[in-house]
């Protein structure tokens, strides 16, 4: 589950219990992923039925720990198609929240020219895009109350999810998602997450042209230094 946050060689587990060898069981207290700035606490919740859970709350999202619902994982991920980086958070009115690590540069798997590629690369190890993410290395995207679709709280997160999104082919939800990512004056988090768009121009899908095309509609009036797409009008038409 952790392994969709970041690599296991970057997540620390932590134990109270006096460990004398290797072969000795002992309780999870605290989980730490240093990369993308996350922590978890193991907490014994006793549920008004009697029955008692094991949950890991977060440190840094007050009031949410990590679901183990299957339900809340499968809705989660009919709303993100094929990413899969991320894990579902609860609260205890059973709202539902999906952290998604930022501090990962995303790439499309480039293959021969048969075909074009919707598979997803990571690069963890990324030391400028991580510099450039700051302290908070994850978005958190509350689900909305229908259940049909998320809330993206900042620019950054929207640009986010637009290009995953744009990288795994889900091109209704790029075209749905383009005016809400617009800016005149954008950080260096949202425009590295910007130029990512770059490396898309090869989709030729015209469902891809049609979301570039709409990307350059929106940000016409924005001048040459704000957005400015990397691609030509004239031949995506």
């Amino acid at each position: 589950l952790l392994s969709r946050l970041d690599n296991l060689s970057q997540v620390l587990v932590w134990s109270e219990s006096e460990v004398v060898d290797a072969q000795q069981p002992c309780s999870i207290d605290i989980i730490e992923l240093p990369r993308v700035n996350l922590s978890f606490r193991a907490k014994r919740v006793e549920k008004i039925d009697g029955s008692v859970e094991h949950r890991l709350y977060s440190n840094d999202n007050d009031g949410l720990y990590i679901s183990t619902s299957t339900n809340a994982r499968d809705l989660v991920e009919k709303l993100l198609g094929s990413i899969d980086h991320f894990i579902v958070l609860q609260n205890e009115d059973n709202d539902l929240f999906v952290l998604i690590p930022g501090c990962a540069l995303p790439r499309r798997l480039h293959v021969d020219g048969s075909h074009l590629s919707v598979q997803v690369l990571l690069d963890r190890r990324n030391q400028e895009w991580i510099n450039n993410m700051g302290e908070i290395r994850c978005y958190l995207y509350p689900v909305h109350s229908s259940k049909s679709f998320l809330i993206t709280p900042s620019l950054a997160s929207s640009m986010y999810l637009m290009v995953m999104y744009f990288i795994t082919g889900a091109y209704q939800e790029v075209y749905k998602m383009v005016e809400s990512c617009v800016s005149e004056d954008l950080t260096s988090e949202e425009l590295q997450i910007f130029n990512q768009l770059e490396f898309l121009g090869n989709d030729n899908h015209p469902d891809a042209h049609a979301c570039r095309l709409k990307l350059s509609a929106v940000t016409v009036g924005l001048g040459e230094s704000a957005m400015k797409c990397p691609w030509s009008v004239y031949e995506e038409m």
